[in-house]
């Protein structure tokens, strides 16, 4: 058989209707401008996280950290005034404190200083009341409080520990070969007691660097003792009040920022389907 005697291929009139629109120039539109085949709905959209949104979020996971931070001394406050007070005063926990040294000696505690110094104001504070009870019969007991210069010149050269931090039972020995004379004789003691067994000590604060020193009465070294600490504050119930109120205003704030940001996104999404 000859090529001529192939009879010809018939095409479905689908396909030579496809086959021809696939070979179609495109058309020219009434503006001069060429049309376009239309984009599939699969194309890839641009992110719906705007800057502001994203901005958004950040400041409100901002603000719920802020608050978490707040509502937690806020319940502290409240739960150290409803729970801790003992005779009237806001009580510490007893602390063990020992060396071998002729004194302990806590670090300086600004009162009314600047930054978180407001904290402890002598505004904000009653007094104050100081306990010590020997770990052993060893003789009276001196417990004073007085200006930190004072102290660190009494004690300079002097064998001694320092209470570095109170709540951790951390302390620091300083060194040193000299005797200390009986803290009794020393006159810039604002406030002090002396006696065999518990001493209680009471101060009413007042602005300045102080420094809480305890030693044996007549000066000798070795020193063992039990101490807690409290203070009358009356403005704690509302302190704490204040960083509840502060805290949950700040959650609330967060959580909406939040939720808009999260809000807006999904609804940009159901819109573009």
């Amino acid at each position: 058989m000859t090529q001529s005697q192939i009879p010809p291929t018939t095409l479905p009139e689908a396909d030579e209707t496809r086959i021809d629109e696939s070979n179609r120039p495109p058309e020219d539109t009434s503006d001069g401008r060429r049309a376009t085949a239309p984009q599939s709905k699969d194309a890839v959209r641009p992110s719906r996280w705007t800057a502001g949104r994203i901005t958004a979020l950040v400041i409100g996971a901002l603000l719920v950290l802020v608050s978490l931070v707040l509502l937690g001394s806020g319940g502290t406050a409240v739960w150290a005034d409803r729970t801790q007070r003992d005779g009237g005063y806001a009580t510490t926990d007893v602390h063990q404190f020992s060396t071998s040294g002729s004194a302990l000696a806590t670090v300086s505690t600004e009162l009314g200083s600047a930054g978180v110094g407001w904290l402890y104001a002598p505004s904000l504070l009653g007094d104050v009341r100081i306990r010590v009870t020997p770990s052993n019969a060893a003789g009276p007991l001196f417990v004073g409080i007085a200006p930190s210069t004072d102290v660190d010149r009494y004690l300079a050269g002097v064998d001694h520990t320092v209470i570095t931090e109170f709540w951790g039972d951390e302390t620091e020995n300083v060194a040193g070969g000299q005797s200390a004379s009986a803290p009794g004789t020393q006159d810039f003691w604002v406030a002090s007691a002396t006696g065999s067994g518990p001493q209680t000590l009471t101060w009413d604060p007042t602005d300045g660097s102080w420094t809480v020193v305890v030693m044996n009465a007549d000066g000798h070294s070795g020193i063992a003792m039990g101490a807690d600490l409290g203070a009358k504050v009356p403005a704690l119930p509302w302190i704490g009040l204040g960083l509840l109120v502060g805290g949950a205003i700040f959650m609330g704030g967060g959580a909406l920022l939040i939720v808009s940001a999260i809000r807006h996104r999904h609804a940009d999404q159901v819109s573009a389907i």
